[in-house]
């Protein structure tokens, strides 16, 4: 799936990275390995609470480090393990076997293009559920990895077995890396804070043949709960630009249970470049709900206040123009607003107008930021009948964001940052 597009390509200076890049649909590529077996390694039937108590329990202890290298010299790396991993081409991708000393081995799929982390979840939780019957499908964490995003999941199931039905579990993870791409599953009850460790340790330690590329100016990463657990991720970087101006490149997962056993997934990735006065010159915007594709937009100034957006919205094609009543606001002109006028200023509420495809492809929305208590960075937030509650930091950064959702709460909270907007 081709996520990125290549509107800002060449409006940008050599420092700048260009804003176009393959997503591959992962892991349907992947060789059958991806799915639990018929009767998983070490299942016990689901009868018997007792031993499944015991094998859902277990864990490993620190296995020696074992080191991994693609044959073409794409990747190295090096793993836990109980013994040298196998490795085995495929097409995009490379298939990594990693013994552990349990019923079952690790599976890593270390992919050439970039993986979207909520389609390649919903994947594997798809292709599970092919061949068993679900239980419970649950996203277990959300964490860093150097600045790239890694989604841990599981999936307890019942199989057919030699004495009824057999508890199983897969534990999957993501690694959202745009360099060295990384989905791992393992197929066997227990082991999962061992199968965190394990893959979070691979992850670390994947170095690409491309070298390191240079660092951004600036650099966050959020989490996103609901009661507390995680559903989703942001992550945004900011890079110079010709003429002063800033990229700023956002990426998005959510997970959302739809059920039990079912889970609705969003992967989005925009791509906004806005002059030295902060003020919107061009955007990408590109969204895929359960791994498909369903909106990709790209707007660009002709003059002035004059944009052209042309895409496709929900499977229908669009093009034309429209004339904004303000200037559009980009994140980092936002920033700057709200830290040297809005804040330290007189007035109590402003107003800003922006280019968001999900609400209106067509024409900017509108945005009202409130003042909280006096002295306070907290803003209220509205757009439509959408309404939030900002925390922002001294940068005018967004620290964190809670935001009514039925009758609980969505928290958007700032676990990392770096740099200046």
């Amino acid at each position: 799936m081709r996520l990125r597009t290549t509107l800002l390509l060449g409006l940008l200076t050599g420092c700048a990275t260009p804003a176009s890049s393959s997503r591959t649909e992962a892991p349907s590529q992947a060789p059958a390995e991806a799915a639990p077996p018929p009767a998983s390694a070490g299942s016990a039937p689901a009868s018997e609470k007792s031993d499944v108590k015991a094998l859902f329990a277990r864990e490993l202890a620190p296995l020696s480090k074992q080191k991994v290298s693609a044959p073409d010299g794409s990747f190295t790396g090096e793993v836990e393990a109980t013994g040298a991993p196998t490795l085995q081409a495929g097409e995009g991708l490379f298939v990594l076997s990693i013994p552990l000393g349990t019923g079952s081995p690790l599976t890593c799929f270390v992919y050439s293009q970039p993986v979207d982390a909520g389609g390649a979840i919903y994947r594997l939780v798809e292709m599970a559920g092919q061949r068993t019957e679900l239980q419970r499908v649950r996203i277990t964490d959300i964490r860093l990895i150097g600045e790239s995003p890694a989604v841990y999941a599981e999936a307890e199931y019942r199989v057919n077995g030699p004495r009824g039905k057999a508890a199983g579990l897969a534990k999957m993870m993501v690694y959202a890396d745009d360099r060295v791409p990384l989905v791992c599953t393992h197929d066997e009850p227990g082991y999962s804070e061992s199968f965190a460790r394990v893959t979070s340790g691979l992850a670390a330690s994947l170095q690409g043949s491309g070298g390191t590329p240079p660092a951004s100016r600036y650099f966050e990463f959020s989490v996103i709960r609901v009661r507390g657990l995680p559903v989703g991720f942001e992550k945004h970087t900011i890079r110079e630009a010709a003429g002063g101006g800033r990229l700023t490149e956002v990426e998005s997962s959510l997970f959302f249970p739809r059920s039990p056993r079912e889970l609705s997934v969003h992967d989005s990735v925009s791509s906004e470049l806005s002059d030295k006065d902060g003020k919107l010159v061009a955007r990408d915007f590109a969204r895929a709900s359960n791994g498909e594709p369903d909106i990709q937009m790209a707007l660009e100034q002709v003059q002035g206040r004059e944009y052209h957006y042309e895409g496709t919205h929900l499977g229908k094609a669009l093009n034309g123009t429209f004339t904004a009543p303000a200037d559009l606001a980009t994140e980092p002109g936002t920033a700057r607003l709200l830290r040297e006028r809005f804040l330290p200023g007189p007035e109590q509420e402003v107003t800003l107008h922006y280019y968001i495809p999900t609400a209106n492809p067509a024409a900017p929305v509108q945005q009202v930021l409130r003042k909280g208590a006096a002295g306070s960075r907290e803003l209220s937030v509205e757009m439509g009948p959408l309404k939030a509650t900002l925390t922002l930091d001294a940068q005018g950064m967004g620290e964190k964001m809670v935001a009514p959702l039925g009758d609980t709460e969505m928290v958007r909270e700032r676990v990392r940052v770096r740099g200046t907007p």
